[in-house]
C-alpha cells in the first residue's frame, strides 16, 4: 500500500511541477518576470492577473487562496503594468482582493493582507471565519511603498502616494500623500503630475 501511495505522490508532484512550468512560461510570454525563488499560488476558483511588465522579486509570496471558495467568496489579485514587486514581499488575498495599479514600486519585506480572521469568536483563532467587513486592499497607480511597510485590510492608497518604510497603513490614503508612522499619518504631499 505504501508503494502505491508513494507513486501517487510522485505523480501529483510531477503534475504540479509541470503546471508550474507552464504558468511561468505563460507569464514570460506576457513580459512578466517572476524570480525562480518567488512563490505565486492561486486556487482554481480565484483570479490572479499579472499585467505585462510586472516583476516579482526573490523570495516574494503572492497567494490568491481558495480557502473561502466553499463559502462563496472568491479571492482576487491584480497587479498593473510595469509594477515592481521587489524581494521578500508577502501579498495575500485569502478571502478578499488586492488590486495594485500600474508603475508602482513595492520595496522589500512589504506585507499586504486582504482580510483577517474574525476575533470576536469563541473558536480557536485558526478555525475562526474571515472577518467580512474589510476584505480588500487597493493601491493606485505610481505608488512607492517603502521597505517593511504593512497595508492592512480595507485600505485604499491613492495615486502617486509614498508610504514610508516601516509604516503600518490602517486607513485610506489620499492621492499624492506621503505617509509615515505606526499607525501611518499624512506627513507631506507630492506634486501632482500630468
Amino acid at each position: 500500500m505504501s508503494l502505491i501511495y508513494f507513486i501517487l505522490l510522485m505523480v501529483k508532484d510531477a503534475l504540479n511541477y509541470l503546471s508550474h512550468l507552464g504558468f511561468r512560461a505563460k507569464m514570460r510570454a506576457n513580459r512578466v518576470r517572476i524570480d525562480k525563488s518567488a512563490t505565486v499560488f492561486t486556487g482554481p476558483d480565484n483570479i490572479l492577473t499579472l499585467k505585462p511588465g510586472v516583476s516579482v522579486g526573490k523570495g516574494s509570496v503572492i497567494t490568491c487562496s481558495d480557502e473561502m471558495a466553499k463559502k462563496g467568496v472568491r479571492s482576487r489579485i491584480e497587479i498593473g503594468e510595469d509594477t515592481a514587486i521587489n524581494e521578500y514581499n508577502n501579498i495575500r488575498a485569502s478571502g478578499g482582493e488586492i488590486i495594485i495599479g500600474k508603475k508602482c514600486i513595492i520595496s522589500q519585506y512589504v506585507s499586504m493582507i486582504a482580510s483577517n480572521h474574525e476575533i470576536n469568536t469563541t473558536e480557536y483563532m485558526k478555525d475562526a471565519l474571515w472577518d467580512n467587513t474589510k476584505t480588500s486592499v487597493t493601491i493606485g497607480d505610481d505608488v512607492w511603498i517603502g521597505a517593511g511597510a504593512v497595508i492592512l485590510p480595507g485600505v485604499r492608497v491613492g495615486n502617486g502616494c509614498v508610504i514610508a518604510s516601516g509604516a503600518v497603513v490602517t486607513k485610506n490614503v489620499p492621492d499624492y500623500s506621503i505617509v509615515a508612522g505606526v499607525p501611518a499619518k499624512v506627513v507631506s504631499q507630492r506634486p501632482v503630475h500630468a
